[in-house]
């Protein structure tokens, strides 16, 4: 007698060949078969799925996700079914904790098991969001995917009044392609897939969410912040997408300034959810933007805070962890809680070691303290654990410029601007070097390239109108506040010198005008003691 097998991978795949191979050499060990329905590929990757012994079929692409999902699984034979996408991987001890929970009887079993998927978001592995997602579920006819794209079982398992249990157990979403491109062509054809679903359900909560999801990927927050106000006005409290569609509308408004208004919807969403971690993120920021410092400091341990009971997410995993302790640390800096700071600083990137920001952010604490002994240690450690030599080359930069050894300082800078001119923290140190040390003419031509390279940076905005000032180049000084301004429209310091500037530049040419015989001409040019000005601590 032949046993059914107990666990069908179930897979949808199209020119897929590049991660095909090692997705089904990780999860291979653990299942009983796999299926694998090709939706037209022109590579390799029917020969690929063949020589891993998975049994492969074809199927014709019709502009659903949910569709190809369900052939897949009406091909499967197993007890269990489990789904993976080309680009994922398991690990052995995941996969052996799969094969455990598929061979418990089934009469004592729930329905659906509820996995996660980690996405990284790039290859350094320092941002990673985790996805909650149904992964494996009984072989039932009333339990089918449902959507044109960002597919869903969970509704048919409601409707057939399954259950569902967590589990701890996570695939990795590591062949995934982070280039421009790629990034390019997915929201493309998410974007056509979701304009054909909602002209089919023109007011389905879901299908607003992921629209609003979509453009605040692409970086339009008004777009985003439209379809996410139209699913919250049609969704029920209790699904699953509503805690995301709150914070990611925060997140909107906060991007375009709409400060009190993010703040009214941070007020709603917590009504809800006041146990939700990147509401209470999203919250820390609102507070930091205000200078509401001692309230972000409260928002940013709640986020920190033990978790209540689980629900379905999509979140950065350091919320929870080292990006709130960066946030907070931040917070606690401004509030002249220096201590306090230097350990969230530490904790941060003691779970975190290569997140750039806290690591920064630590050089510059201990710097203004004064704590060179300690920041050398600190130094030696980062290069124990494989920092980047560039990063280690500023901090010493930083050290030499901190302790009065200019020249040491921008010779450390320049090796390290000659392997990456793009890097901006060297070439921020290298402006303010040859701002307060060298020639106006230096500082000029660095804060050029710098203002070139990030054109979006009001603070490199406001020194060069500064350098220009002081080489009494006042109309292009003026035009470089001006600028600075539009970026940072609330900067006192740069709106008090493009005033002076402005009196410069009308003394400038009033001197240019025949005078009056024994009419005096007064001078207005007062930038000589201007600051170098800095970027802001900024969150995440």
């Amino acid at each position: 007698m032949t046993l059914s097998p107990r666990i069908s991978l179930c897979m949808i795949v199209r020119d897929a060949a590049r991660t095909l191979g090692a997705c089904l050499d990780s999860i291979a060990p653990w299942v009983d078969e796999m299926i694998v329905v090709d939706t037209g590929s022109v590579d390799d990757t029917r020969a690929i799925a063949q020589r891993s012994w998975a049994k492969v079929f074809e199927f014709p692409w019709c502009d659903s996700f949910a569709a190809a999902r369900n052939e897949s699984l009406h091909h499967a034979m197993g007890d269990w079914l489990f789904w993976m996408d080309a680009d994922d991987t398991i690990s052995s001890d995941n996969g052996r904790k799969l094969q455990e929970l598929a061979m418990r009887p089934l009469a004592n079993s729930p329905t659906a098991y509820v996995m996660q998927v980690h996405c990284p978001s790039s290859a350094d592995m320092c941002d990673v969001t985790v996805v909650d997602h149904v992964k494996m579920f009984r072989n039932d006819l009333k339990v089918r995917f449902e959507g044109r794209i960002h597919e869903q079982i969970l509704p048919s398992i409601r409707r057939a009044e399954g259950t569902v249990e967590w589990t701890d157990i996570f695939v990795t979403h590591s062949g995934a392609e982070h280039t421009a491109e790629a990034r390019r062509r997915k929201q493309e054809r998410d974007l056509r897939l979701l304009s054909l679903e909602l002209a089919e359900h023109p007011d389905h909560p879901f299908v607003l969410f992921n629209l609003g999801m979509t453009y605040a990927d692409m970086d339009q927050p008004h777009v985003a912040a439209e379809f996410l106000q139209k699913c919250l006005a049609v969704s029920g409290p209790q699904e699953s997408h509503v805690r995301k569609a709150y914070a990611l509308l925060v997140g909107c408004l906060t991007q375009v300034n709409c400060d009190e208004q993010a703040r009214q919807i941070l007020d709603r969403g917590q009504g809800l959810f006041n146990d939700d971690p990147e509401l209470h993120f999203r919250r820390g920021i609102l507070e930091g933007r205000a200078k509401n410092y001692d309230r972000a400091i409260i928002a940013y341990q709640a986020a920190l805070s033990e978790r209540g009971e689980r629900c379905f997410a999509s979140r950065d995993c350091g919320i929870t962890g080292f990006k709130s302790r960066h946030n907070l640390a931040c917070a606690y800096w401004e509030s002249g809680r220096f201590d306090l700071a230097e350990s969230q600083w530490r904790l941060a990137l003691h779970e975190q070691p290569t997140f750039r920001p806290a690591w920064h952010a630590l050089v510059g604490c201990l710097l203004d303290q004064r704590k060179f002994t300690t920041l050398q240690a600190e130094i030696e450690s980062a290069r124990d654990i494989g920092l980047p030599n560039h990063e280690i080359a500023l901090a010493e930069a930083h050290v030499a410029a901190s302790r009065g050894q200019v020249q040491a300082a921008l010779e450390l800078v320049e090796r390290v601007i000659a392997e990456d001119i793009k890097l901006l923290e060297p070439l921020n140190l290298k402006c303010r070097l040859l701002f307060e040390h060298g020639t106006v003419e230096q500082a000029i031509g660095a804060l050029e390239q710098l203002c070139q390279i990030c054109p979006d940076d009001g603070a490199a905005w406001h020194n060069l109108g500064t350098a220009h000032h002081k080489a009494k180049n006042f109309a292009v000084a003026v035009n470089c506040y001006r600028r600075s301004l539009t970026l940072r429209p609330d900067h006192n310091i740069t709106q008090r010198q493009l005033e002076i500037a402005e009196q410069a530049l009308n003394a400038q040419r009033e001197e240019s005008q025949p005078r009056k015989k024994g009419e005096a001409r007064v001078s207005h040019n007062d930038s000589q003691g201007a600051l170098y000005v800095g970027p802001l601590c900024a969150s995440k």
